[in-house]
């Protein structure tokens, strides 16, 4: 147990003597698909009957964590692990549908700041890998299609451009908000189609393009000496 806490301790020390920013964002996002708002307008097209309209896979929330080593240069470097979740919820008589719409992204940060010119902000850009995953869920319970358990899984490449302040609140910790955009040339995800509409390339390509937006808030703790 004491080589184990001294093991920790010294893990603990070596990440901060490397370390020149830990952050925490929180933030909503606006997403756009072009193929995967087509699946969703034919799946209402074809069921007029239904009352309540599915809505699209747009609006959603986002969080991640990002680790930006030390660097005394303008430019600093980092990696970044974020998740984002979009729901779509429709209730009809006795039915109920709803898709949810996980990503995971893993990524390399580019972290500039110029405190001599402009003291407070900043800017990132993100390359990541991207994956996805929708299900879908039928009155409380998962979807089965084919016989299996409707699910799509999807992966690609991510570019995310972010614009920060900070705002220092007390001692090391730091707030900022943001706004971001990125974009996903290509996410492959071949089985959205049939886990939206219970079709496959009628609508839809096996491939989507993504844009998105976020506005949100990051909590920062700094471990550079002087702002």
């Amino acid at each position: 147990m004491k080589k184990l806490l001294l093991f920790n301790s010294l893990l603990l020390i070596f990440s901060c003597s490397w370390a020149q920013e830990y952050k925490i964002d929180v933030s909503y996002m606006y997403l756009y698909s072009d193929q995967w708002d087509k699946a969703i307008h034919t799946y209402n097209f074809s069921r007029p009957f239904f009352t309540e309209k599915q809505p699209l896979l747009m609006n959603g929330l986002t969080t991640s964590i990002s680790y930006i080593f030390k660097n005394k240069k303008h430019v600093k470097h980092g990696v970044n692990f974020a998740y984002a979740y979009f729901p779509s919820s429709a209730g009809n008589d006795n039915f109920n549908n709803k898709l949810n719409l996980h990503f995971v992204n893993l990524g390399y940060i580019l972290h500039y700041e110029k405190a001599e010119t402009c003291k407070g902000l900043y800017s990132e850009l993100l390359v990541s890998a991207t994956s996805s995953i929708v299900y879908r869920n039928v009155n409380g319970e998962p979807f089965v299609y084919d016989e299996k358990k409707s699910k799509a899984f999807g992966i690609g490449g991510e570019l995310h451009l972010k614009v920060g302040y900070y705002y220092k609140l007390k001692n090391k910790i730091y707030l900022s908000p943001f706004i971001a955009v990125a974009y996903t040339p290509i996410l492959y995800a071949p089985n959205h189609e049939a886990v939206i509409n219970q079709t496959k390339g009628l609508t839809s390509n096996n491939w989507t393009g993504i844009i998105s937006t976020q506005i949100g808030i990051t909590f920062h703790i700094r471990q550079q000496k002087n702002d």
